[in-house]
């Protein structure tokens, strides 16, 4: 067993594997300007719900300057721990943004990214921060809503 840098577990050779693909995904359609960033909590649990393993996905969001991440890099054994997990990668996540990514805007979504408010916020990162009602969505909103009005 090791221990894994993306969540912190120990954990076997498969979930190490399972996060190699998920990255090597997400950078295959990393755009090279990063218009919007999207910021969910954890990645889904089932390979086949991860945005990244459909291309034409992946291509759509790449050619929009889409990219999506996720605070902890690999999904929790338990959705109850999410939360916890977000905080203990909230300072990995911040430099993520403010060095590598470079976003024009970003947009948090999940309940247990809350916590990445301030963080953001403190970091100057408040005026790109597209929230819903001063608070993450709920779920990954649909591209079509970014704009002005969701702004807070």
């Amino acid at each position: 067993m090791s221990i894994c840098d993306g969540c912190g577990a120990e954990v076997d050779a498969e979930h190490i594997r399972r996060r190699i693909e998920r990255l090597e995904l997400a950078t295959r359609y990393r755009p090279v300007h990063i218009s919007t960033l999207l910021i969910g909590a954890a990645p889904p649990s089932r390979a086949e719900e991860y945005i990244y393993t459909s291309e034409k996905e992946g291509s759509e969001l790449q050619h929009a300057g889409i990219f999506l991440v996720y605070a902890v890099e690999c999904p929790p054994a338990d959705r109850s721990s999410a939360t916890e997990a977000v905080r203990r990668a909230a300072p990995t996540l911040l430099k993520r943004v403010q060095f590598s990514y470079k976003p024009k805007s970003i947009v948090l979504f999940s309940a247990p990214t809350v916590d990445l408010v301030p963080s953001l916020q403190g970091a100057g990162f408040g005026e790109q921060l597209i929230l819903s009602n001063g608070v993450p969505f709920a779920e990954l909103p649909d591209f079509a809503r970014f704009g002005a009005s969701n702004r807070s």
